[in-house]
């Protein structure tokens, strides 16, 4: 999951300290930047003495609670809120990226060096820091090791699994020192990709975890002639089995002999049922950057509405103590934009910003109804005609938006980007999509039902298994609780009628999206959906190269709308594998083909005005979404 793996939208725009993808320009003065002109991600820091201690809070998205706290996650609990939100305050991953806003690993804030490449770029050599667990333990090659071999073991299970990818691009893997790790690659990959796609997901387990009960539940079961139970498939696959249940009871986390086995600088002190969850420090963090508050929370909210609300309540003096809290971090919702000003006067800082990845929306190319029609390029190609990325950024994004057009995207700045990044294939066009249905063997009935009256697979014809007859009917699945969706759905829906295309929205919450948005197989219960969004945009991370090995590849847990193209597959492996004198060369093929195969059907990538409390320093946008509240602090 550059991240890989889609990240809702929602808590793209949310994560103050975002997760990967993201980008563009911002309408007016919105927030004091020239219409037009790139933002700048920098906030600027309070001045004054800091302080010591103090609370600060930060606004959850709306019903986006975070809900899984195993750092090995599935697909149906990977989201910005459980593992960029949540987990890695608790639980770092062996690479940091996004600080400040920087697109490359941060090395000096990452657990381990940066990785040797020998014997032409197969052999790969970690090198730990001097870090400690909280029970104790230090963290060690063996903690690697371990990750390495519950996902091994549990590759299907994990969100972030592409096949031919990690971990079965290993041959061998073994600690060779108390701190440094060896592995041993199949063939030779590009650095850069193996370093940002694959070592970036790494996150060390302590062997407190290496278990299958709790203390006292009896003597464990045995899997092997000695050693823990991740030595051996049958142990790895019980140990996750248990993990993956303990997991799931979100009650038990605080006080769990498991989860309070950390190395973050943050531990969970408390976890409500509507989701706010309350950090203090670890005090036994080796780290950098140890923290100078003495909480941390995390504030759910049912609406944008109620988190507007007690930001706009919100006054200047800080969280000390006392009254209601203020949202040290929050943000603004689109439709309240225009009270920027307001906003100000009571002291918030503002900044407009934009994560790391691109926006789309997904086709489910086997769905035994629609899939094949989505399966027809000249209809994907007609229906992005209908998507008015524009039109949405000034009417419903308040001008916080940007177009998508490429996988690789253009904003913001990034060195990944060609100069086809910039320019649409398919602009909004209702008349070119009308063109595109007639001449491919359908009835086009702007007042009706476009039907298709030339069934058949010859270029003039509706293309293969679609029956005579067959109505362009959808339905489109999206997420609650985000007004700028709510408008552009809804526009698209009245656009699509003017070529007879019928799509029936359904609203549902973020969990559902989760849950139902996944691959299936043809003729299945769970292959029932259609088309679905988000609300929420693709983030490069954990896998922070701009590839699409986990996206759009044949077979990725990713690929939820189970997309196919045997020259993509070739064009995403030549990016992984190519030296680095020609591995742009590389990315460009591979972005360019896939901007024009439409394999999602692709929308404006979001911005958000954040907000920040104007005596909170240190707080500044991760351009990947990771939260790093140990980097804040208040002043006086």
């Amino acid at each position: 999951m550059d991240s890989k793996w889609r990240v809702g939208l929602a808590a793209i725009i949310a994560s103050v300290l975002l997760a990967a993808c993201g980008v563009a320009h911002v309408a007016g003065n919105v927030a004091g930047n020239v219409a037009g002109r790139q933002p700048s991600q920098r906030v600027l820091a309070s001045t004054g003495t800091p302080i010591r201690g103090g609370t600060a809070y930060w606004a959850e998205q709306p019903l986006q609670p975070p809900n899984y706290i195993f750092p090995l996650i599935s697909g149906a609990y990977y989201s910005n809120e459980n593992v960029y939100d949540f987990q890695t305050l608790m639980y770092r991953p062996l690479y940091w990226y996004g600080d400040r806003g920087h697109t490359r690993a941060d090395y000096a804030l990452s657990l381990a060096d940066a990785p040797v490449y020998s014997d032409h770029n197969r052999v790969v050599t970690i090198t730990l820091k001097h870090a400690r667990w909280s029970n104790g333990e230090t963290v060690s090659a063996r903690d690697v090791i371990f990750w390495i071999n519950l996902l091994r073991a549990n590759r299907a299970a994990w969100a972030s699994y592409v096949p031919g990818g990690f971990p079965d691009n290993l041959t061998s893997w073994k600690a060779v020192g108390p701190r440094t790790v060896r592995l041993q690659l199949n063939r030779s990959y590009n650095p850069v990709w193996f370093t940002d796609n694959e070592l970036s997901q790494i996150t060390p387990l302590p062997l407190a975890w290496d278990v299958t009960q709790l203390p006292g539940s009896g003597p464990p079961p045995t899997f092997g002639p000695g050693g823990l139970p991740d030595n051996y498939p049958a142990g790895a696959r019980a140990v996750y089995r248990f993990l993956d249940d303990q997991a799931k009871r979100l009650a038990s986390y605080t006080s769990s002999p498991i989860w309070s086995v950390v190395d973050g600088a943050w531990k969970l002190r408390s976890l409500t049922a509507s989701g706010q969850a309350t950090f203090i420090p670890n005090p036994t963090y080796s780290g950098p950057n140890r923290p100078r508050l003495a909480r941390f929370v995390e504030l759910p909210f049912t609406s944008e509405t109620a988190e507007f609300s007690v930001l706009r309540a919100g006054a200047s003096k800080g969280n000390q103590g006392g009254s209601a809290p203020q949202i040290s971090v929050g943000y603004v919702p689109d439709p309240d934009v225009p009270q920027a000003a307001t906003l100000r006067a009571q002291g918030y800082r503002l900044t407009a910003f934009y994560p790391y990845g691109f926006d789309y929306f997904e086709p489910n190319f086997n769905n035994p109804t629609v899939g094949p029609i989505l399966r027809q390029l000249y209809f994907r190609q007609a229906f992005q005609h209908l998507v008015d990325q524009r039109g949405w950024i000034h009417a419903y994004y308040q001008g916080l938006g940007v177009p998508t057009y490429s996988p690789v995207p253009a904003q913001p700045a990034n060195p990944f980007a060609d100069t086809l990044a910039r320019i649409d294939p398919y602009p909004f066009n209702v008349a070119a999509a009308r063109r595109l249905l007639a001449a491919h063997g359908w009835k086009v009935m702007a007042a009706g039902i476009t039907r298709c009256i030339r069934p058949g697979n010859g270029r003039d014809q509706c293309g293969a298994d679609i029956p005579g007859g067959q109505e362009l009917r959808f339905t489109l699945m999206y997420p609650s609780g985000m007004s700028s969706t709510d408008g552009a759905m809804v526009d698209l829906q009245s656009v699509a009628r003017r070529v007879g295309i019928q799509l029936q929205l359904r609203e549902v919450t973020n969990a559902t999206i989760n849950a139902e948005i996944e691959p299936c197989a043809p003729h299945t219960a769970a292959c029932n959906w259609q088309l679905g969004q988000y609300g929420s945009a693709w983030v490069f991370a954990p896998d922070h190269y701009p590839t699409g090995e986990e996206i759009f590849q044949t077979g990725a847990l990713g690929n939820v709308g189970s997309y196919s193209n045997r020259r993509v597959d070739s064009l995403i492996k030549a990016t992984t594998t190519a030296p680095g004198r020609v591995a742009q060369q590389a990315l460009d093929a591979y972005a360019n083909a896939v901007r024009l195969q439409l394999p999602d059907f692709w929308q404006p990538s979001p911005g958000t005005l954040l907000s920040f409390q104007s005596n909170l320093a240190g707080a500044t946008p991760n351009a990947y979404g990771y939260l790093s509240p140990e980097e804040w602090y208040f002043v006086r």
